[in-house]
């Protein structure tokens, strides 16, 4: 094998790099403490269990991201698994030890400033099999991220290949429609994001899971964006028209000011 023209004594290599056979989450660390720990540890758990993987010892990743905590008390961290290496071909060895990786960055201001969004282009395959999983499996969002920067948006909503809304580039999405709270149905396509799941279980529990069209999307009252690194973000403008509502629900911003504003030292 060679890398960057030099040659390398093994030929064996990640199956992340080489299939993405793999997947991920992102953390959050603020004040010392990673945020929803107990979610992203069981996204992990879930996932290889999908993917018939190994996972880490908790301890082992905690430990780590303790000591990320202890020097980087503000960070975003992300945890990387994949089925470990292997030289060519698609099938896995059972007996091949899983990888584990672990990255630090900087963690950005949240601002509840609106943003427009306008639809995307690009549509998302579906599949059962990995819908709702964060796999390692990201060109589509490479592509997407590439449009957004051309087209110049804040972001885009995406659908998938039979026209269902399904999320943002790197967001999860949630839409009032005068009636009820929604967010779109991940059964065959998209992430099923973390803060997502802290939203509907405890601050809007009422929104209903739905298949929809963008343009009963873009009909919307009131929007906003999620994840866990950027927070929600509300949209102002679908598609250049301008939405009634371009504020977060109150009870979404009191509850996400109250998480930055947890300064405990723990694992939540």
């Amino acid at each position: 094998m060679w890398f960057n023209g030099q040659p390398l004594a093994s030929n064996s290599l990640d199956r992340g790099l080489q299939f993405g056979d793999g997947h991920f989450t992102t953390l959050v660390i603020r004040h010392g403490r990673v945020e929803f720990w107990q979610r992203h540890w069981l996204r992990l758990q879930q996932a290889s269990s999908r993917l018939a993987m190994g996972i880490p010892a908790q301890q082992d990743v905690t430990r780590v991201l303790d000591d990320i905590a202890q020097q980087h008390p503000n960070a975003v961290a992300k945890i990387m698994i994949t089925r470990g290496n292997s030289q060519r071909g698609y099938a896995p060895d059972a007996a091949t030890p899983i990888n584990w990786y672990v990255t630090v960055n900087p963690l950005p201001s949240w601002s509840a400033q609106g943003i427009a969004v306008a639809q995307a282009n690009l549509q998302l395959a579906q599949q059962a099999a990995l819908a709702g999983l964060k796999t390692l499996n990201r060109l589509e969002q490479v592509l997407l991220s590439q449009e957004r920067q051309q087209r110049q948006v804040d972001d885009l909503i995406c659908c998938d290949t039979s026209g269902n809304v399904i999320e943002a580039v790197s967001s999860n999405l949630f839409w009032f429609d005068g009636h009820k709270w929604r967010t779109p149905r991940l059964t065959l396509a998209g992430i099923d994001g973390v803060m997502k799941q802290e939203i509907c279980a405890h601050v809007l529990p009422a929104t209903v899971s739905s298949l929809a069209t963008f343009t009963e999307f873009a009909s919307a009252e009131q929007a906003f964006l999620c994840n866990t690194v950027l927070g929600p973000r509300p949209i102002t403008h679908i598609n250049q028209r301008p939405l009634a509502k371009s504020v977060l629900p109150e009870v979404v911003y009191t509850w996400y000011s109250n998480v930055l504003s947890n300064s405990s030292s723990s694992f939540s």
